[in-house]
C-alpha cells in the first residue's frame, strides 16, 4: 500500500501540518526517541504538538536511506531554530530513524529515532554547555 515516505513526512511535517500524523502513523504506532516511549498515535500527536509549538523552522537533510521490505532506516541531519532555544540560533543534530511500516493501511507501526541528546539539548543550555565541554576535554585527554 502507498504511504508517505520518511523523507517526505519529515520535510512536510510542521506545527501547521499535524494532519500528517494520521497519514504517516498507524493508530497503534510504537514510537521511541531518547526522551519518550509511546504506544499510540494520539500520545505521539500530543508530543509533536508540544514539541513543535515553539519551533520557528525545522528541516532534515538525508544522507542515506536503506530499505528491507517494510523496514526503512534513514540517516539525517536536523537543522532546527526556535526563539526560546539556543538564543534563536540554529541547532544541528545528526540522527538515524528506524521505521517499520505495516498494519491494515501500510502506515508506520514502529518508529525509533537515535540521536545524541547532549548535542540536541544539553550542550545548548548555558550552565551545562561549559561543563559538557570540560568533561569532553578531560575524556579526550586534552585537559
Amino acid at each position: 500500500m502507498s504511504h508517505l515516505g520518511i523523507q517526505e513526512f519529515f520535510n512536510l511535517f510542521s506545527k501547521d501540518r499535524m494532519d500528517l500524523v494520521e497519514q504517516f502513523y498507524d493508530p497503534d504506532i510504537h514510537f521511541m526517541d531518547p526522551m519518550v516511549n509511546f504506544k499510540t498515535r494520539d500520545e505521539l500527536k500530543r508530543y509533536y504538538e508540544k514539541l513543535y509549538q515553539n519551533v520557528d523552522s525545522i528541516r532534515f537533510e538525508f544522507s542515506a536511506e536503506a530499505r528491507e521490505g517494510e523496514t526503512h532506516i534513514a540517516v539525517w541531519k536536523m537543522i532546527l531554530t526556535a526563539k526560546k532555544f539556543n538564543g534563536g540560533k540554529p541547532v544541528i543534530v545528526d540522527g538515524v530513524s528506524h521505521v517499520r511500516f505495516g498494519g491494515k493501511e501500510g502506515k508506520a507501526v514502529y518508529h525509533r529515532d537515535y540521536f545524541d541528546m547532549g548535542a540536541f539539548v544539553y550542550e545548548h543550555v548555558p550552565v551545562l554547555s561549559g561543563l559538557i565541554r570540560l568533561v569532553k576535554k578531560i575524556m579526550s585527554g586534552q585537559h
